[in-house]
């Protein structure tokens, strides 16, 4: 075989073997966003219909509870999604949680911020009401597991060991975004806020602001949704995921559809392993939870509003659509936290019904 053959034959491997690598991780990558892009349909269709996809979780997951020490060790945090409920819930946790420490929190009126102190004068509630936005303005997950622990040391004087047991809520995703477009419309903006992640803040070019003057009062809700930058956007996806791990807000390199995949399973991965989250449609069932979870008792019940301002607001059709569009992600974990959220409710039932647990 002469020389000019044998560098054919190398040539024609090396082109074959290449091109079966390159079709091989096309097919894979487009079986993954085909399987994500179906699964996400799949969610949003359900939603349409007022239905689940039921999982199979692990009995671990389902059953959480703890025995709160609040004098000692454990420290709950609330991460705080704008419109969803958030300051409802934040108020419970300062002036109507019977934490066994006396009176909940010292709540002086006209201040915002809650002194809520163990009788060793150690912090138990790290929030908005009782630390304020020590971590940035409505801190995502992100930055809240970043700067938790230095912030308590600060308030503190001193570092121990604490037990932090992370809680949230959760809304129907149109109703949300229509809430923050109202409220936004109201002349409401969370521009301070650091958007920290990677131990750097987003940039002007990764998160450019969708308005030029100084808020966006009066913006109509075509305007509102026509902003590719707007933080609207799948809000709970992005502040329950570790943002570190598609590069914080840095969208380049990697596609939309793989970026879309990772955030959504870490959001599903941190929304599993909170100590608590509830849902704004269930209040009463989120008070139940929450009592049962971490064995503590509010003092007054909580009430479900029958009807809010974004029940009143009235897209049109098209507008419709394009909120589910832009916020399919949100969706997709909703219907996952709902069908988690319910199970646990079913199984607190089940315990709490079951006589054979509580003998005469």
């Amino acid at each position: 075989m002469s020389r000019c053959q044998r560098k054919w034959i190398v040539t024609g491997v090396a082109i074959a073997v290449t091109t079966t690598f390159l079709f091989i991780v096309y097919t894979n990558n487009t079986y993954q966003s085909n399987g994500t892009n179906n699964l996400l349909y799949k969610y949003v269709q359900t939603y349409k219909n007022g239905e689940l996809i039921p999982n199979n979780f692990a009995p671990y997951v389902i059953n959480r509870e703890y025995t709160l020490d609040l004098e000692d060790e454990d420290v709950i945090v609330f991460l705080h999604i704008q419109k969803t409920g958030g300051s409802t819930f934040g108020r419970h946790l300062v002036r109507n949680l019977d934490t066994g420490l006396g009176k909940p929190c010292n709540c002086v009126k006209g201040v915002k911020r809650c002194e809520c102190l163990t009788p060793k004068k150690t912090l138990w509630l790290f929030s908005r009401y009782s630390t304020g936005w020590v971590c940035g303005l409505h801190a995502d997950w992100t930055e809240l597991k970043s700067c938790v622990e230095e912030q308590m040391d600060k308030k503190e004087n001193m570092h121990r060991k604490r037990k932090y047991h992370y809680v949230s809520i959760l809304r129907d995703p149109v109703s949300r975004y229509l809430s923050e477009w109202k409220h936004v419309r109201r002349g409401a903006t969370w521009k301070t806020a650091r958007l920290y992640c990677n131990g750097r803040q987003a940039t002007l070019k990764e998160v450019p602001f969708c308005y030029e003057s100084e808020n966006w009062q009066g913006v109509t809700l075509n305007e509102f949704l026509k902003c590719p930058f707007n933080l609207a956007n799948n809000r709970q996806t992005r502040m329950l995921a570790n943002l570190s791990k598609v590069n914080c807000y840095n969208s380049t390199g990697m596609s939309e559809e793989e970026r879309n995949a990772m955030m959504l399973e870490s959001a599903k991965e941190n929304l599993r392993n909170l100590s608590f989250f509830g849902l704004t449609e269930y209040q009463v069932e989120t008070q139940k939870l929450f009592e049962h979870v971490f064995h503590i008792q509010f003092i007054k019940d909580f009430y479900q509003l029958n009807e809010t301002h974004s029940m009143k607001t009235r897209p049109t059709s098209e507008q419709w659509k394009k909120v589910i569009e832009l916020n399919t992600l949100d969706i997709a974990l909703y219907q996952y936290a709902k069908d988690l959220f319910l199970q646990r409710v079913k199984a607190m039932n089940e315990e709490l019904n079951d006589k054979s647990l509580f003998p005469e």
